[in-house]
């Protein structure tokens, strides 16, 4: 397939999109767990104001990082409030951005601008094989899905803009079904926000207060904008998808166990025994100098029955999210379309989320058969490079963006 770079097709209030999604690899080294981490857990204040980063912590203390990551998200996604290390600013670099990434805002840049100037040429891989597909078949094979999982490096431009050209090459010949964006960045409990705001009856400073954006996801929305307003245009549902920072916070320091009855009804159920999605874990762990296997002493290794606790609660937290994001999925598509359209929903997540055993065999064990995951990558740029994607495929195709 030639080198692609998608026409723009809208355009609400400034400029317009363009690009892709995908996961990650079983064999992880130290970077490749520290980007996993940066699209995986909202840092809490604390880390705020003291600007944590792994790639500065001993092995040792590596394992509390991931730790306090957890406290205020999972492994893989969650927000920048509430958990972990603090965004660059316009003209600083950042180690987990590609080479030219800056997710900082520069004086005069429109926000629309920040998202599509970061447009690159890109080709699709089937990450089974590595084979190049013609966009064509891309395209139709998506269509033909019932749900599409868009992977992202949180404060990676290129990898919004990947989404935003899927979202709108997708929702732009969609007469045949109903469609709507899930969100890994909004809770459950506002969803009637985002249906106030997709009906135009409040506006984005308010949605944005009534979501609690800036505490409990804390990425800049502007990396995100392009792709809602896109939605709104469209006509496509915004859907919270992801668990409230109240239940996560709680089984984060307690477990299940510690949760009322009341808040045990908000949680889905639970498959913790999928051994894919536990080595998955495991690796990453190991990779930051933590918890080791499940071989007899389970989570925790060298870090002693406290450490095994601690790694648990980290696990069933990265399992909560999942559930319930495949869950609210799951439940939108279920429930049908008043004029007999299909549904089908098109899934913004961090790539530690947007994997075959993460929420896509949890959303087929809910009955979602067609689900994919698109992987957006930098070939060159991001930390994880195409042969280790295709060394251990656990997507369904590679989003390969070149300089």
């Amino acid at each position: 397939m030639s080198d692609s770079q998608a026409p723009m097709s809208w355009a609400p209030a400034h400029g317009l999109p363009a690009t892709a999604v995908p996961p990650m690899p079983r064999r992880l080294n130290a970077n490749a767990a520290q980007t996993i981490l940066e699209t995986s857990s909202p840092p809490t204040s604390g880390q705020r104001r003291m600007g944590t980063r792994l790639g500065s912590a001993s092995a040792s203390a590596a394992f509390a990082v991931a730790f306090a990551f957890v406290l205020g998200g999972s492994i893989g996604c969650g927000g920048r409030q509430g958990a972990g290390a603090t965004m660059p600013q316009s003209g600083t670099s950042d180690a987990s951005q590609p080479a030219g990434a800056n997710a900082g805002q520069s004086a005069g840049e429109s926000d629309h601008d920040m998202v599509v100037k970061a447009a690159l040429p890109y080709r699709v891989l089937r990450a089974d094989g590595g084979q190049e597909i013609d966009e064509g078949t891309f395209w139709r094979e998506l269509a033909d899905a019932d749900a599409v999982c868009i992977g992202e490096t949180h404060r990676n431009p290129h990898h919004h803009w990947a989404q935003l050209h899927i979202v709108d090459t997708m929702s732009e010949s969609a007469a045949d079904r109903t469609m709507a964006l899930g969100m890994e960045m909004f809770q459950r409990p506002f969803q009637g926000v985002l249906d106030d705001y997709a009906g135009g009856r409040i506006d984005e400073d308010a949605m944005l207060s009534r979501t609690g954006w800036e505490d409990r996801w804390g990425y800049d929305f502007a990396l995100y904008r392009p792709i809602i307003e896109l939605a709104v245009v469209r006509q496509l549902a915004l859907l919270a998808l992801n668990i409230s920072d109240e239940v996560r916070q709680k089984v984060s320091k307690k477990g299940l166990e510690g949760l009322s009855e009341a808040e045990r009804q908000r949680v889905p159920d639970m498959d913790l025994d999928n051994e894919q999605h536990q080595a998955w874990f495991d690796d990453i762990m190991a990779a930051m100098g933590g918890a080791h296997g499940h071989g007899g002493g389970g989570h925790g290794g060298a870090h002693g029955d406290d450490g095994g606790e601690r790694a648990r609660r980290i696990y069933t937290v990265q399992v909560l999210w999942d559930e319930t994001m495949a869950d609210s999925a799951a439940t939108w598509l279920a429930a049908g379309d008043s004029a007999g359209q299909r549904r089908q929903i098109l899934i913004l997540a961090g790539n530690g989320h947007c994997h075959d055993s993460a929420m896509i065999s949890r959303m087929q064990r809910r009955g979602v058969e067609r689900v994919v995951s698109v992987r957006p990558i930098v070939e060159g740029g991001d930390r994880e490079s195409v042969a280790a994607e295709l060394a251990e495929p656990i997507s369904d195709y590679l989003f390969v963006m070149s300089y």
